[in-house]
């Protein structure tokens, strides 16, 4: 929150919007105040009324000093798109596409405001980095602070969503050897790569970096098919409460064992096809229970299970790389 006098940010902003009951169609979707409806119908709709349908994105453009009233022209396209980009930008809000309602008379999108205040700091998150099947890197991270996963030390843009280093853990590409000439070739798309953090209400990421990413994890929409992290857009991997719900099933009712392993894939269609091996140029697996009985006792009941699952692949992954297959002896 800002000081007394100082400039609000987004997310009190906005809350103050949705609680003064100033705007038709603005409001909370939920008793706990965690999910709310800002109306979005397109100007080019039969009834549109800029006065009333884009008050909330001109006052916002107002609040930031992009619209000065009586001088500018008027421009709610351009307050739209101000108001949903900083959304987007913003670690506060996560959109939550399959309850909004785009096709009807009165549109309207919903997002999902995240926990604001201090976390659990016994609760981390655990990266290990590959090069194809190699062990590169592996870095521990407290969920509260998040970490940036890239090249290069964290961006002015990882700095504004969760903090200034040390608060930002880095975990660092390791630099390639001169032989694996695709890898050093695919690594600048990448500076400013993703961010990856932990609130409450689950696993969140964030792609920053220009080359493609991809990722597989409880949430996935698909299966089979890749998973592409939009850019500059907030995604929730895994939803906590629905974590804890099936980890419940399982321990009491026998149910199958939740899905609690986190996949990201750098630079290439993650999975491949078919007849491709599964590991790719760069993946960066994340194991999301490490440390976390300290958060929920009952997940203290997959650690082992995790760890026997990190065993498993590392034992598959060096019978399946010859001896040539070094990292230090790639040729892309």
């Amino acid at each position: 929150m800002a000081g007394a006098g100082g400039p609000l940010r987004l997310r009190e902003w906005l809350v103050a919007q949705i609680e003064s009951g100033r705007y038709a169609g603005l409001r909370w979707e939920d008793a706990g105040k965690t999910l709310f409806r800002i109306p979005w119908k397109h100007a080019a709709k039969q009834g549109y009324q800029v006065r009333q349908d884009a008050a909330l994105f001109r006052a916002w453009a107002i609040y930031k000093g992009k619209h000065l009233e009586g001088i500018d022209k008027e421009d709610p396209s351009t307050w739209k798109t101000r108001l949903r980009c900083a959304l987007n930008k913003s670690a506060d809000f996560c959109e939550v596409p399959e309850r909004s309602q785009l096709d009807i008379s009165n549109p309207y999108k919903v997002y999902r405001l995240l926990s604001d205040g201090a976390h659990d700091p016994d609760c981390w998150l655990h990266v290990r980095l590959f090069y194809r099947a190699e062990l590169v890197r592996e870095a521990t991270a407290l969920a509260a602070e998040g970490c940036s996963l890239s090249p290069r030390a964290a961006t002015a843009a990882a700095e504004r969503l969760l903090g200034p280093p040390p608060r930002v853990a880095q975990v660092r590409f390791p630099e390639p050897p001169a032989s694996a000439h695709v890898l050093r070739r695919l690594l600048p798309h990448l500076e400013r790569g993703v961010l990856l953090w932990v609130a409450p209400e689950g696993v969140f990421a964030k792609r920053l970096c220009q080359g493609r990413v991809y990722w597989r994890g409880p949430l996935a929409p698909h299966r089979a098919q890749p998973n592409k992290l939009e850019r500059e857009r907030t995604c929730q991997l895994l939803d906590t409460r629905r974590f804890l719900a099936e980890l419940r099933a399982h321990l009491q009712d026998g149910r199958p064992e939740p899905e609690y392993q986190i996949r990201l894939c750098f630079g290439e269609e993650y999975p491949g096809p078919p007849d491709q091996p599964e590991d790719r140029l760069i993946m960066a697996h994340t194991p999301v229970l490490e440390g976390q009985e300290q958060c929920d006792p009952e997940c203290s009941a997959l650690r082992g299970g995790e760890r026997e699952s990190r065993a498993w692949e590392d034992e598959e992954r060096r019978k399946r790389k010859p001896e040539a297959g070094r990292l230090g002896q790639w040729a892309f």
